[in-house]
């Protein structure tokens, strides 16, 4: 199965999920909106997803994957079968760690998250409670990563995408209830979360069972293997960790005005769409697939299926991060702008979000080249690149908040991505992993002056936004349905001119 054939998959899951999440943001913005309440539940969740991400889905996954799958490779069935329950096991335990830890000292990382609450007791008290419910969920995230980086090693990407989707009908039941009964809506929101753990983990064990793949625990834990993913996950938690560091700096700084958390937390929902559709589909895809090649394919094989896969991406990352950026107002109005969820609370989201387009395809561009280095376990060029981008997003975002507010925190964390994008460039040209060769320009340069078309017709019907709300009854969701469609279709009818993007040339290339 090649890469984008499994990042199709991946996107189409993940695409269900993502709107199962709007639908819980809109039901969270429709009753919390950006008040007290809301900020202490996303700073609560952001504490095991920071997490979950340095242990499970950053380090664990980039370290995992290529090892198991080169195992899988040399057909070392009984090999591949005591790493996994190794890791299982290793991963069991620290992560069980870490929450004891966490509950124990939870005021003092409560503080460091988020340091403006301390000011209200009782709002600090509130939020100090209700992390201590939520954080358990880091164990059992921790077995779902490893259950779903198995399942991707095998090229099963279908459940792992379709995940989320458990969390998200499981919240939006729980907020339903807890709005119409008396239930404390941040302890049944809290809850619920652990519930959808426990079920997620239901499911993979299931599905691991159908497929028949299996893995066991051994005594001997410290293995060659286990060595190998050490040293790739040391590079690799630092980097991740750091990367972690840098969004909670985000939070921190952004604890200081009062609505900003939950400000920047609606834009990201929104431009976190398109970047897991494309970026993370694509990365989780390819990290698998380099990491078999290596063991078989030439470099210049393996550098033009990297070229295919970059190009391909670009092809929906620049409209994205055009469409994103032109109606940041409409999407925010459309999908938040009820019930406690007011004017303000819009305008000061969409600006965020026109802010976080500017990086979207650094981010995505990011999430692709990220792999590269894995597959080749070699990990210290991103540790360094994560570092940099750290020093850089950390002394933009205080000096712009100072000076213009929480907007500037999207601004730095945009300027920060497309900084490690060229230090990205510089390293896989280095390593010899990869170099943008001269193919690339024609297509790009098409991507692009398509996305500029694209660009001045949706300036087009923004500017005359007043006209078409008239002759669409007034009504703002039909406006932006029309003008999301129209662009996307007036987009790919120019784009299939040049014959490797049109439809029966990328249908070949899914169905190798």
């Amino acid at each position: 199965m090649n890469v984008l054939r499994s990042s199709a998959i991946y996107s189409f899951f993940t695409s269900i999920s993502r709107i199962f999440g709007f639908i819980r943001d809109i039901l969270i913005a429709n009753f919390l909106g950006t008040s007290v309440i809301a900020d202490i539940f996303f700073v609560a969740f952001r504490l095991p997803n920071t997490f979950r991400r340095i242990f499970s889905e950053g380090a664990l996954n980039s370290a995992f994957v290529p090892i198991y799958t080169k195992l899988i490779k040399d057909n070392s069935r009984q090999e591949s079968q005591k790493f996994a329950g190794s890791i299982f096991l290793i991963f069991l335990i620290m992560s069980s760690l870490v929450v004891l830890m966490i509950e124990i000292f939870m005021p003092f990382f409560v503080t460091i998250l988020a340091p403006g609450f301390t000011n209200d007791g009782e709002k600090f008290a509130e939020l100090v409670k209700v992390s201590r419910i939520i954080f358990p969920f880091l164990i059992l995230i921790s077995v779902s990563s490893i259950c779903s980086s198995i399942l991707n090693s095998h090229n099963k990407f279908a459940l792992s995408a379709a995940l989320p989707i458990i969390l998200n009908i499981i919240l939006i039941i729980a907020l339903i209830i807890a709005a119409y009964t008396t239930a404390d809506f941040l302890i049944f929101l809290s809850w619920s979360i652990i519930v959808a753990g426990l079920v997620q983990i239901i499911f993979l064990i299931i599905s691991l069972a159908r497929q028949k793949i299996y893995f066991f625990f051994t005594t001997k834990i410290y293995t060659k293997n286990i060595k190998r993913f050490i040293k790739l996950f040391s590079a690799s938690f630092f980097s991740s960790g750091l990367l972690q560091i840098n969004i909670l700096i985000g939070t921190i700084i952004a604890s200081y005005e009062s609505g900003a958390i939950s400000y920047l937390y609606y834009a990201d929902r929104v431009y976190q769409l398109p970047l897991a559709l494309i970026g993370v589909a694509i990365g989780t895809a390819l990290l698998p697939t380099i990491s078999s090649k290596i063991k078989s394919d030439s470099s210049e094989m393996i550098h033009a299926s990297i070229e295919q896969t970059l190009i391909y991406s670009l092809l929906f990352a620049i409209p994205a991060s055009v469409g994103i950026y032109i109606l940041s107002e409409q999407l925010v109005n459309v999908l938040f702008e009820r019930g406690e969820f007011d004017e303000k609370s819009s305008l000061f989201t969409s600006e965020a979000l026109r802010f976080y387009a500017l990086g979207l395809v650094a981010f995505i561009v990011m999430k692709i080249y990220t792999p590269i280095f894995f597959a080749n376990e070699n990990a210290k060029p991103i540790l360094y690149i994560t570092v940099l981008n750290l020093i850089t997003n950390t002394a933009l975002s205080i000096a712009l908040f100072i000076n213009i507010g929480f907007i500037g925190i999207p601004i730095a964390t945009s300027i920060s991505a497309w900084i490690s994008i060229l230090l990205m460039n510089y390293y896989l040209k280095k390593y010899d992993y990869y170099l943008i060769s001269k193919k690339m320009f024609l297509p790009t340069t098409i991507i692009i002056v398509v996305s500029l078309v694209m660009y001045l017709y949706l300036s087009f019907l923004k500017y005359y936004s007043g006209i078409f709300y008239d002759l669409l009854w007034g009504q703002k969701i039909i406006f932006l349905l029309f003008s999301v469609a129209s662009s996307i279709l007036l987009y790919f009818i120019l784009i299939s001119f040049y014959k490797p993007f049109t439809y029966s040339e990328i249908k070949k290339i899914l169905q190798k």
